[in-house]
């Protein structure tokens, strides 16, 4: 009621905070999709979709990180550019994927299937949800077509489960056929990886790959 009253009297909606952050990008990482539809069709200023606050962060970050579907529903019926990608060159998908929202995973890659190759040499979806052992988004971004041999100057994603200690990961990917002797870019299998940091899981993981 506060919002559309302040709307009456033309307060704009494309005015940010001393971090770049405009309302919308508040409502997205609140969860509220009522506040965010007003901000978008009322008002004299219509809030844009695509604003970006100083982390390059759009309203569908937001969104994304903290798993507010009904947010996410809607800036992609808007047209927020999914592309778009913030200081550390992560888009809202590599956001869903590192944090687990799974609903958000599968909104997205739905919408835009193309964003699972679109990768930069820093991470990929893949790589980010297997380094935090996300296993069920590790598994859809699997069935929906990513390449399980997919690198970065990291290696593979099973560099990221191996050295993170994610057995679960591990196996899924064992499991699709994620070839074991990928090099990252300091020429490193994952074997190396796992002699590097001995520990339990890196005894299980090593016996995974046996």
């Amino acid at each position: 009621d506060v919002v559309i009253k302040l709307l009456q009297y033309e307060a704009s909606t494309n005015v940010a905070d001393n971090k770049g952050y405009f309302p919308i990008h508040l409502a997205a990482w609140k969860g509220d999709v009522d506040i965010v539809k007003i901000l978008i069709h009322h008002g004299p200023s219509h809030s844009r979709v695509n604003e970006q606050n100083n982390e390059n962060e759009t309203a569908l970050h937001c969104a994304a990180q903290y798993g507010h579907s009904e947010v996410v529903a809607v800036l992609l019926e808007e047209l927020t550019d999914p592309t778009i990608r913030n200081n550390k060159l992560e888009t809202p998908l590599d956001l869903a994927a590192l944090y687990g929202r799974l609903q958000v995973v599968k909104m997205i890659i739905n919408a835009y299937p193309n964003l699972m190759s679109c990768n930069t040499r820093k991470h990929t979806p893949l790589h980010l949800a297997a380094r935090n052992g996300h296993k069920a988004v590790v598994q859809v971004l699997l069935e929906a077509g990513m390449d399980v041999s997919c690198q970065t100057e990291k290696g593979s994603a099973l560099h990221e489960a191996a050295l993170f200690g994610k057995v679960d990961v591990v196996r899924i990917l064992l499991e699709t056929g994620i070839d074991a002797n990928i090099k990252d870019s300091l020429g490193r299998t994952v074997f190396d990886i796992l002699k590097e940091h001995p520990s339990q899981q890196s005894l299980q993981i090593a016996t995974l790959l046996q």
